[in-house]
């Protein structure tokens, strides 16, 4: 049995009604809140109702499903009393189900402190993700090297972006941390708080520059093939032109035979001989001048 004075957590899960009207019977949460912990866009902050005393922190975790490449979505946390709330919308029960895990083998007496060591387990769920995406890089460099292909091209964007995504995320939550760090609800802290606090922003700061080391490499990549095929593009279009003037000469040759006009050699048995050498001379003259024209 929980009093005011003791710990309580529990995990709602927000797509059931009944448990959103938990939160307003039982635990007294505003429509405002509620709104914010429902909202599957909602980004990333800390904020402090002083009228009901209510801590509010969103968090960037990652999705059941990803949808279009957004691989994180918000979760949000609820502190009041001495109770945490962890508001799931639907789309991370899988995290939900690793935090129930989690909360049940705390043995901490404050809500703070079990808060912070949820977002430790959140901020570790991201490494692996950004491995991921690695180790795809590292399995697609080889195949662009040997062949450069669409299909690889195209894997190597979605990469780029899933990278991207997570940068951001990561970065949202680092960002939120900081905020409570300068909250004036901070100096509410017990010095054990804190360090558990310091913990999670040290956690979130090597994600976020996993991530944008990611993100970097993946640019640094994209740009550098969209340099190669932007060339192979050149050449390839260098070459048509030389080619099509090229292919001028011998119209403009034989063009001179279809004439009313003279022409020595027009009589000749030799005339087709003497046409074909014009058109090769015409052709190796306009063609060194093409040559180094095009360098």
């Amino acid at each position: 049995m929980t009093t005011e004075d003791t710990f309580h957590w529990q995990i709602i899960n927000g797509k059931q009604p009944a448990e959103q009207t938990l939160l307003r019977t039982k635990y007294h949460i505003t429509e405002e809140v509620i709104t914010y912990a429902l909202d599957e866009d909602e980004s990333p902050h800390a904020e402090l109702d002083r009228a009901t005393g209510t801590f509010l922190l969103i968090y960037n975790v990652p999705r059941n499903q990803p949808e279009d490449d957004v691989y994180d979505a918000p979760l949000t946390f609820i502190i009041k009393g001495m109770t945490l709330l962890v508001v799931d919308n639907g789309t991370t029960l899988r995290v939900s189900d690793k935090l129930y895990r989690t909360l049940a083998q705390t043995d901490t007496t404050s809500p703070f402190s079990a808060l912070f060591t949820c977002l430790v387990k959140l901020t570790d769920m991201f490494a692996p993700l950004v491995q991921t995406v690695d180790n795809e890089r590292k399995a697609i460099v080889p195949e662009l090297r040997r062949h450069t292909t669409k299909k690889a091209l195209l894997r190597l964007s979605d990469l780029s972006l899933r990278a991207d995504y997570l940068s951001r995320s990561a970065k949202q939550n680092t960002m939120v941390l900081r905020q409570v760090h300068a909250h004036p609800i901070y100096q509410r802290f017990t010095v054990g708080e804190e360090e558990q606090l310091a913990d999670v922003v040290i956690e979130a700061d090597q994600v976020l520059e996993m991530a944008e080391l990611s993100s970097h490499t993946l640019d640094h990549l994209s740009q550098t093939y969209d340099s190669i095929l932007n060339n192979n593009l050149n050449d390839v279009m260098k070459f048509m032109t030389v080619w099509s003037l090229l292919l001028t000469v011998p119209t403009i040759v034989t063009g001179f035979y279809g004439m009313n006009v003279p022409l020595p050699a027009q009589h000749s048995p030799w005339g087709w001989i003497i046409t074909i050498g014009i058109t090769l001379a015409l052709w190796l003259v306009m063609g060194a001048f093409l040559h180094r024209w095009m360098k």
